[in-house]
């Protein structure tokens, strides 16, 4: 990086917000300067270490550390103050929730932790690669840009406080899924849901000769076409492997809908494919596993390009807006006899001579 040379103006916003002539010196000297503005916000607050911790909620250092690290937060030095005084609340509370509850408790906040680095990942390269790239490098940043970081880091921290909001909704929707698709269910580890997998064919020989921000548009594309569809049938995205996406729904029918939505989209060169399957499935941290769902994956993986495959019991629940065209008996991986599959269509695209509700489970 070039030298960078500030104005009185930008030395003295530095300094209003905290900054050290150590600091500003230490950044002029290293060419990093332009990180300061994020270095501080992130800092702002953070006078209490671990040690400082300990004495103020009573927990031993290694409960108060063991938990941040459970987290996903480095503790390098417990002398050291990055800690606020509203992390010595949240250490207090989750320690005493994990106190109190089973030892399960403990999976929890390692879940919170990776799910929110993973958040906090996205953030950054959200701004590395759609925001960063409009500022001109060869530009003598001014006071705005100074400014324009340190904004844009205040929001960010602004956007996770507001996370507890955003919680309370999602787990009362994870709730009322939870008690539907359980309704029928006695082991509480099962869950009778529609599982799906829809991928892209073509993504891989297309991504050899596509720039990578073609590449990241397509993805971006297909994962916000996905979440739109799955939540249009009151499904959810659960994750996504490269370009593929694996969703859940309350029924067969729903999940049909889904898989049969985004196979029907495409861009050039790209076909996706799908395959559904319906039954109890293990629930496990937000994810599923299982043989339905070894079952949907596998039949996504002998669809052709276009084509989304089911087998014969979500062809009998999958209702009256689908047909299903028997597509033979085949023996999947992982599978000890023969499945049998169906071809699924939107009653209306039906080949003549085919109607109904499709097959009886065998």
């Amino acid at each position: 990086m070039a030298e960078v040379v500030v104005s009185d103006a930008v030395s003295e916003f530095l300094r209003a917000m905290g900054a050290t002539d150590a600091q500003i010196d230490a950044g002029l000297r290293d060419c990093n300067l332009l990180q300061l503005p994020t270095d501080l916000v992130l800092a702002r607050g953070a006078t209490l270490s671990a040690c400082d911790l300990v004495a103020r909620t009573g927990w031993t250092e290694s409960e108060v550390v063991g938990l941040w690290k459970i987290l996903g937060v480095a503790v390098p030095d417990a002398a050291t103050a990055i800690f606020s005084e509203r992390d010595a609340a949240v250490t207090e509370l989750a320690l005493h929730f994990m106190q109190a509850g089973p030892a399960s408790n403990e999976e929890l906040f390692r879940i919170l932790g990776s799910s929110l680095a993973r958040v906090a990942e996205a953030a950054v390269s959200l701004y590395v690669q759609t925001i960063e790239p409009a500022i001109d490098p060869l530009a003598v940043p001014d006071i705005e840009w100074f400014r324009h970081m340190a904004e844009t880091t205040s929001k960010a921290l602004q956007l996770g406080d507001a996370m507890g909001a955003i919680f309370a909704h999602h787990l009362r929707d994870a709730i009322d899924r939870q008690r539907l698709a359980q309704a029928e269910v006695a082991d509480p580890t099962l869950f009778r849901l529609a599982v799906g997998f829809v991928d892209l064919v073509g993504f891989t020989p297309l991504s050899q000769h596509t720039e990578p921000s073609k590449l990241l548009a397509l993805i971006g594309g297909f994962e916000a076409r996905a979440f739109e569809v799955a939540s249009g049938y009151h499904g959810r995205i659960i994750k996504h492997i490269g370009d593929e996406v694996m969703f859940v729904a309350l029924d067969a029918r729903a999940g049909c809908a889904i898989a049969h939505e985004l196979t029907a989209d495409h861009a050039e060169g790209i076909e996706p494919r799908g395959g559904v399957a319906f039954g109890d499935v293990i629930s496990r941290h937000g994810d599923y596993y299982g043989p339905v769902v070894n079952l949907a994956s596998r039949l996504a993986e002998l669809a052709i390009p276009g084509e989304v495959l089911v087998d014969g019991v979500t062809a009998a629940a999958g209702g009256e807006a689908f047909d299903f065209q028997p597509a033979g008996q085949r023996l999947l991986k992982g599978f000890d006899t023969p499945v049998g599959v169906f071809s699924l269509h939107r009653s209306d695209q039906a080949p003549a001579g085919r109607h109904g509700n499709g097959p009886q489970a065998p």
